[in-house]
């Protein structure tokens, strides 16, 4: 039997020179509007970033918290909903005792990207952990690091956490995908209403596995 005609345009008969393509819900198969639609970036970043990390670090707020050291797990992968109008990845991280392996602390989030150019742009980092405290970090990225920090009031907590305050909040992070296997600098600086900005925690993590 005959085929109706414009059935096959995503399957390359004669009709099939436009290639069918998914934009949220709606199948698109018209050239016209394949060119209106948004096509992603490279990020190189997170190409790299997305995976398994383990590694050691050393925390330290003095005066209040003496110098500590932590083993660390950090999964970054992709969110959902990720595309090229969502690209954001969530991450998941948790630090134990070197030697107990106890779980000392943990926190999870997500990455929203926001390219102006190939491997560079803008990124937002919405941190949660379990002690109430949710951080909204804005700043910027490229093909190998990414500094951010709390601006805008970009810090709310619940009315049981306990004093000193957050105040601000810097994370910063640097891949080096030239070492084998790839490694990772990751900073985390804090002020609160006692004390100014300083470095909190850093960590030195390889990663371990990729997605």
């Amino acid at each position: 039997a005959p085929r109706a005609e414009g059935t096959d345009a995503a399957r390359g008969t004669p009709h099939g020179a436009a290639m069918a393509l998914m934009a949220g819900s709606v199948i698109v198969d018209d050239p016209g509007l394949l060119q209106a639609l948004p096509r992603q970036l490279p990020l190189t970043l997170m190409e790299h970033m997305e995976g398994i990390w383990v590694g050691n670090g050393v925390g330290e707020y003095p005066p209040h918290v003496p110098r500590f050291q932590f083993l660390q797990e950090l999964i970054i992968e992709k969110a959902v909903p990720h595309g090229p109008r969502d690209l954001v990845w969530s991450f998941r991280s948790v630090t134990m005792h070197p030697e107990t392996r106890e779980g000392l602390r943990s926190e999870q989030g997500y990455m929203r990207f926001h390219p102006s150019a190939i491997d560079h742009g803008r990124v937002e980092i919405v941190v949660t952990s379990p002690g109430g405290l949710c951080e909204v970090n804005e700043g910027t990225y490229n093909e190998d690091t990414f500094d951010v920090w709390t601006r805008y009031g970009g810090l709310s907590r619940p009315q049981s956490a306990s004093r000193p305050h957050v105040t601000e909040v810097r994370r910063w992070c640097e891949i080096r995908p030239q070492n084998d296997p790839m490694s990772m600098e990751y900073r985390v600086e804090v002020a609160t209403e006692r004390t100014p900005m300083q470095q909190h925690l850093l960590s030195r993590l390889r990663k371990q596995h990729a997605y």
